[in-house]
């Protein structure tokens, strides 16, 4: 298996961890260590969400992994709803004390889900990431009921290639992932399963 890791915390965390750390050794040695638990405290909460585990991708070239840590509450076939059409659906309850990102569900090109919903009616106002593979296998991942203006923030952009399990953007206040693909794949997970990101295999799809 491939691992997926950059370093101990994500790299873009990093400048924090540097003024966290200058502000501790400062305060520490003119005002002493009660005054410097705000700075460790502060250390401990950038850890917490900025903290980049090993996650192990499955080597499945056609499974769908976890984007976040969490647990399952919903899956099975939709029709018509956020998007177009009939697609299978598996639904995560965010878990907040699990890593703070979020994680490629396949390997795959990042289009505008805007353009699979344009002409469609509420088309314009759904917000996800579109992946679309080599094969052509479309996979929507969507975060509904995010906290206004603190949904996940992408560090990626349209045209870009995503690995399958790469990490791609900060999870934020977001509550519930919801991803959507072909009808045809199968569903290896049930509601009540835990499953990482990057590592948990959602489903997998069919090559007809």
């Amino acid at each position: 298996m491939k691992r997926n890791q950059q370093s101990f915390v994500v790299r873009e965390a990093m400048p924090w961890f540097v003024v966290a750390a200058l502000g501790f050794s400062i305060i520490f040695r003119f005002w002493g260590y009660e005054w410097a638990l705000i700075p460790a405290l502060f250390m401990l909460c950038l850890f917490l969400l900025f903290r980049d585990p090993y996650r192990a991708v499955p080597p499945l070239p056609l499974a769908v992994v976890a984007p976040v840590d969490g647990r399952i509450v919903a899956t099975g076939l939709v029709s018509d709803t956020v998007l177009p059409g009939d697609w299978n659906r598996i639904v995560i309850r965010v878990n907040h004390l699990g890593a703070y990102t979020i994680r490629s569900p396949i390997e795959g090109k990042i289009l505008d889900v805007r353009d699979r919903t344009r002409g469609w009616s509420g088309g314009d106002a759904v917000k996800g990431l579109w992946l679309n593979s080599e094969e052509d296998d479309d996979v929507v991942l969507l975060f509904p009921g995010s906290y206004w203006r603190f949904g996940p923030k992408a560090f990626v952009s349209y045209g870009e290639r995503l690995g399958q399990g790469q990490r791609f953007a900060y999870l934020r206040l977001a509550t519930r992932a919801e991803i959507y693909f072909s009808p045809s794949a199968r569903i290896n997970v049930k509601a009540g399963d835990r499953v990482a990101a990057g590592a948990g295999v959602l489903a997998e799809l069919v090559r007809e």
